[in-house]
């Protein structure tokens, strides 16, 4: 059906064109009829172009009136104004709303009970099928044409606007999605940043606290150095993560964090009081930038997790060379893991959530034959 119901200005010029089309042939071919065209004559005549303004609302109801009114007309006598003009409109609005087979049905039955009326009437067969029946079919055919190709139209507008708004739902779908994976990008490096830097702070804090009271300044300034050291270490990752969100380069892998500053974070987590060892079973230099930012990211959470929740006193960071991968564990013989399921924090999840971007495998258990977490992580290479 037709979308738009509404009585347009080119509907109004095409009733209008019909009504003095019809009405001037009927007053030029009245010498010839038994009866002139009179008030009812012009009446039906004014009915045929009216109906016409309704076509888009009811196209089969008004064809179905249009044919009706004028065989109606001829019924009654009137003078001849063809039969084309009054049904051309109603069959070219049914076949644009893709009843075309209907349209051509409806004319080819109309031409044959008018022609063959006409015939039994003795009208000379000559002129009805050489001169009059060429330009019957031409109009109706071309009505049909014409009503298709705007189905048509309409049809492939409907498409490309259906495809268009499936082409703008993808991507604003993918938009989101990318908009998503940004904000847990963001949400991981904030923590790990943060999170790192915060607790190596407080330790130290509670360190210099410690030292001033027993007047150790020695202790003190080491713990201010330690301070400071965190801070500068942490504005160079926020640094890096803000140019790596901004997609400024590969490079900023490198300003964020490598597999070489992993001992930078051993230092900072013994400089706060832990003893941590460090074993290194691999070539750094050989490993991938993002496998090691991947791999400093892990450590760094890990030893985050010691210092501010396990109250262990040792630890041990494990890099391990897999032939096409870098195994990274690091243990601990604090309290461990709660036992009651609610083990995966954000920081817990961050670690599985990064390994998981390279094709890795990542585990965080109580560490087997004795108290404390174990973190293992495999990052291909």
């Amino acid at each position: 059906m037709l979308t738009d119901w509404r009585v347009t200005r080119a509907d109004t010029v095409i009733a209008l064109a019909v009504l003095a089309v019809l009405v001037s042939a009927a007053l030029v071919s009245r010498g010839g009829q038994a009866r002139p065209i009179d008030e009812l004559g012009v009446v039906m005549l004014v009915a045929i172009a009216a109906v016409t303004l309704l076509r888009r609302r009811w196209p089969v109801p008004v064809l179905a009136v249009s044919t009706v009114l004028i065989f109606g007309y001829y019924v009654l006598g009137f003078p001849a104004v063809g039969l084309e003009l009054p049904l051309a409109a109603p069959i070219a609005t049914v076949a644009a709303v893709g009843r075309w087979r209907l349209a051509v049905l409806w004319s080819v039955a109309v031409t044959l009970v008018a022609y063959g009326s006409r015939l039994i009437l003795g009208q000379d067969p000559a002129i009805l099928f050489v001169l009059q029946l060429p330009t019957t079919v031409a109009v109706l055919g071309g009505a049909i044409a014409i009503g298709d190709a705007v189905h048509s139209r309409r049809e492939l507008r409907t498409e490309q606007e259906r495809t268009l708004a499936a082409v703008r739902g993808e991507a604003e779908q993918r938009t989101a999605q990318r908009l998503a994976t940004d904000r847990v990008q963001l949400a991981r490096d904030v923590h790990d940043v943060l999170g790192h830097t915060l607790a190596v702070v407080s330790l130290q804090a509670d360190v210099a606290e410690e030292a001033m009271a027993a007047k150790d300044e020695t202790a003190a300034m080491a713990a201010v150095r330690a301070v400071r050291a965190a801070s500068d270490t942490a504005m160079r990752d926020l640094r890096g993560t803000v140019q790596l969100l901004r997609g400024e380069g590969r490079a900023s892998l490198e300003v964020v964090g490598n597999v070489a500053a992993i001992v930078d974070l051993v230092d900072a987590a013994r400089a706060a009081g832990l003893d941590v060892s460090l074993e290194i079973d691999a070539d750094l230099g050989a490993v991938p930038a993002p496998a090691g930012m991947t791999a400093y990211r892990v450590v760094q959470e890990a030893l985050t997790n010691v210092l501010r929740h396990a109250a262990a006193t040792r630890a041990w960071v494990v890099l391990t060379d897999e032939r096409d991968a870098l195994l990274v564990r690091v243990e601990d013989d604090g309290r461990g893991l709660p036992e009651d399921g609610h083990r995966h924090g954000s920081g817990v999840r961050g670690m599985g959530e990064r390994v998981a971007l390279l094709g890795g495998m990542f585990d965080a258990r109580r560490r087997p034959g004795g108290p404390g977490t174990q973190v293992v992580a495999r990052i291909p290479t």
